[in-house]
């Protein structure tokens, strides 16, 4: 692939507060709930709806109601707390963040293990912006956000040298309507956006710079792994499932897609195929991946020490799924 190469990107995101919740003692509560997805719109709602479609967690016991969506890691724990939801598929870097702060969290799962979707657009009117060494203003979502970090990283990568001037919109929705008022070169369009509107170009694709990245991970309580492992590995082994009907079955899932988000059938199929090109989803441990994201992390907070290694627990996965961690974990 041209231009692709393994390197990492600095990311944070606000710390977060993370209590045991979410149907701890109540059996019904724990094999019935709505599940918080970061971005549900976006590409990390497509294992959990092929999940559903397929009965892969209701043949295992559990059931799956709504995807809860959220705008990232810190609004997803939110909506996991209030809404009583005992499990999400959330922001790496905002369990590093939390873990860091001594907050109690457990990844039982992958998830999301590229930046397939973080791509950087221009509208496409803007005839001056046409690679990324012509961008002079960058719109990222929140300080030491994932796309802030590649707002430095990627033109580091491509050798682009020009000065450019970073801006903090404040969220995707924010900086799409930035690009549209002509104040920033680039920002951040979700793919799902991109595919219903012929108004913006891509100027960068991130996934074809940084080849490995956990974007997000499956998680819940230490508490709720504790006293309900069973519903736990069912969810784990219903999304591992899902991740392999998708890659073998990218039309039905992408069908499925196009109907959640209301969007073109051939458009949905095109965002499938490429997420399965760059290997977006998976739900075992990807030492790679991993590696990225917490280097990333200790970059963005300036700290050579960041202790995340207990935060895994391998016994939820298949034994058809990878559980490698990182060396320092071994």
């Amino acid at each position: 692939m041209r231009g692709r190469y393994s390197l990492v990107a600095a990311t944070s995101v606000a710390a977060l507060v993370l209590s045991a919740c979410g149907g701890g003692s109540d059996e019904a509560s724990a094999t019935s709930f709505d599940i918080a997805v970061s971005n549900a719109t976006e590409l990390y709602s497509i294992p959990w709806l092929v999940g559903k479609d397929q009965g892969f967690f209701e043949e295992r016991g559990v059931s799956i109601g709504k995807i809860v969506p959220s705008k990232g890691g810190g609004t997803t724990i939110r909506n996991m707390l209030s809404g009583d939801l005992p499990m999400a598929d959330v922001g790496f870097t905002s369990v590093l963040e939390s873990s860091d702060a001594d907050m109690p969290l457990t990844v039982v799962s992958g998830a999301t293990q590229s930046v397939y979707g973080l791509d950087f657009y221009a509208l496409d009117s803007n005839k001056q912006v046409r690679t990324i060494k012509d961008v002079r203003n960058w719109a990222y979502t929140n300080p030491q956000s994932v796309t802030q970090a590649l707002s430095f990283m990627l033109p580091r990568v491509a050798g682009a040298t020009q000065e450019i001037e970073r801006t903090s919109s404040g969220g995707v929705g924010e900086g799409v309507a930035l690009l549209e008022a002509g104040d920033v070169d680039v920002a951040v369009v979700p793919p799902s956006v991109a595919a219903k509107t012929g108004k913006f170009r891509m100027v960068v694709s991130s996934a074809d710079y940084l080849e490995k990245f956990q974007q997000s991970v499956i998680t819940t309580t230490p508490e709720f792994a504790e006293h309900h492992p069973d519903t736990v590995k069912a969810v784990v082994e219903g999304y591992a499932q899902a991740v392999q009907f998708i890659r073998d079955n990218p039309g039905r899932a992408a069908q499925l897609y196009a109907d959640y988000i209301d969007i073109d059938t051939d458009a949905a199929t095109d965002l499938v195929n490429k997420a399965v090109k760059y290997d977006n989803w998976g739900a075992g441990f990807d030492a790679e991946a991993i590696d990225q994201a917490v280097e990333a992390q200790r970059i963005a907070m300036d700290r050579k020490e960041l202790k995340f290694c207990d935060l895994f627990q391998t016994t939820f996965l298949p034994k058809n799924v990878s559980s490698t961690l990182p060396a320092e974990c071994e």
